[in-house]
């Protein structure tokens, strides 16, 4: 009731008359205690914070720059007492390189009110040195300038920063050293694969002219003097031709695999239409047997090598005819699908078919699916088509079922129109 009737007091009253009552004065120090109350508690709380701080604080005088306060965790981080810090100013206590270096920072924090210092080396008393970062402030506390210093340590941090730098700096010698180790290897497995090449070339070519003879001279023996043959004379004299033949045919498709290897591939818009056309008029063994050679629809361009993209199709075309059952009429369709900015050319037949355990290794040198002699064919029409489709860029594959025919496909970028 007295608080009360004092406040009532206060508002029926003139200023002047107030601040000379002996009421008001009880009035003015009821409010003045809750106010003092709280700034103590405030005061407490950060003088507790202050201490308990795992971080270095020192509080300076703005005008000297000397320490006037240093919390528990910077004396005991350096090792002096709280006496010899204070006074002190942050150049004498290693903090700072110089006294001019002191200044400076003080003229620079009164422009910002605000600096920050990595990597600043801080000797103890116990000559350990810290790698520190020290962040300044400078604030009014009651119409006060102060001026306060965080000290962090950053030793562990610049440690593990050094550590990655090391290990970042060995991958990347460990990275060059490797490049330059698989480019060495690279050149060497180039210069080896065209030694071989050029072996293999020379080989293949040097070979096929006692071949020819071979073949020239049993022709002739089987021409002009059968008569002075028996039955398996000539028996003999044949399978020395058929064998020559089936050779030479060999080393021509060796040749032809080689050429596709070192053949220099540039790509350029080929007009499919046009090239497949011009192979199925060319080509006199693709009419064999009646041979029935559609084109649905007219075929796209695309991007590829003609030389190596005719040699693919040719092939393709070539077993799409032979490989059929005794008797059958050979039908094939060609035809191409869009697939994603791709053309996809498929050469359908109505042959013997493959199954799906030789799908795979048929595009390998030298396979034969069965490994009979039903078909003629030395096993490197599909790797030739298998490595130049490679050297575009482009896929391969195909989709068969025994006695169902078989679908090849070849699969290069689409030219843009």
């Amino acid at each position: 009731m007295v608080g009360k009737r004092l406040r009532v007091y206060y508002h029926s009253v003139n200023t002047n008359s107030l601040l000379k009552s002996p009421f008001a004065r009880v009035e003015t120090s009821l409010m003045e205690a809750p106010l003092q109350a709280t700034l103590r508690v405030s005061e407490i709380r950060y003088r507790r914070l202050f201490e308990a701080a795992r971080d270095g604080v020192l509080l300076l005088d703005p005008d000297t720059g000397k320490i006037t306060d240093v919390n528990p965790f910077m004396i005991e981080f350096l090792g002096y007492t709280r006496e010899e810090f204070l006074g002190k100013e942050l150049w004498e206590i290693g903090l700072l390189k110089d006294q001019q270096a002191s200044r400076d920072m003080f003229q620079e924090l009164r422009e910002k009110h605000f600096i920050r210092y990595e990597d600043l080396p801080l000797k103890s008393t116990r000559g350990r040195t810290r790698e520190v970062e020290v962040v300044a402030n400078l604030y009014e506390e009651d119409t006060n300038l102060v001026i306060q210093c965080n000290i962090r340590d950053i030793t562990e941090r610049k440690l593990v920063e050094q550590e990655l730098l090391a290990a970042k700096n060995k991958i990347s010698r460990h990275s060059a050293e490797l490049e330059e180790t698989v480019a060495e290897r690279t050149a060497q497995l180039r210069e080896t694969i065209g030694e071989l090449e050029a072996f293999s070339y020379s080989i293949s070519h040097d070979m096929r002219a006692p071949l020819r003879a071979m073949r020239g001279f049993s022709e002739i023996l089987l021409q002009k003097y059968p008569a002075k043959l028996d039955a398996e004379g000539i028996q003999y004299l044949e399978r020395i031709h058929a064998g020559a033949a089936r050779l030479d045919s060999l080393i021509q498709d060796v040749l032809t695999y080689t050429r596709v290897l070192r053949a220099e591939i540039k790509i350029e818009t080929i007009d499919l239409d046009t090239l497949v056309r011009q192979i199925i008029d060319t080509y006199p063994q693709l009419h064999a047997d009646n041979a029935q050679i559609q084109i649905e629809g007219v075929l796209p361009k695309v991007l590829g090598a003609e030389v190596s993209l005719a040699q693919c199709i040719s092939n393709l075309l070539t077993n799409a005819v032979k490989f059929v059952a005794p008797g059958t009429t050979p039908r094939v369709k060609i035809r191409a699908e869009a697939i994603a900015g791709d053309v996809r050319l498929w050469v359908e037949d109505n042959g013997v078919g493959i199954a799906a355990k030789d799908q795979a290794r048929i595009f390998k040198m030298f396979e034969r699916v069965g490994g009979n002699t039903v078909y003629e064919g030395t096993g490197v029409g599909l790797t030739i088509v298998h490595k130049a489709v490679e050297r575009m860029g482009g896929q391969r594959g195909v989709e068969s079922e025994v006695g169902q025919g078989s679908k090849f496909w070849i699969q290069l970028k689409g030219a843009k129109l």
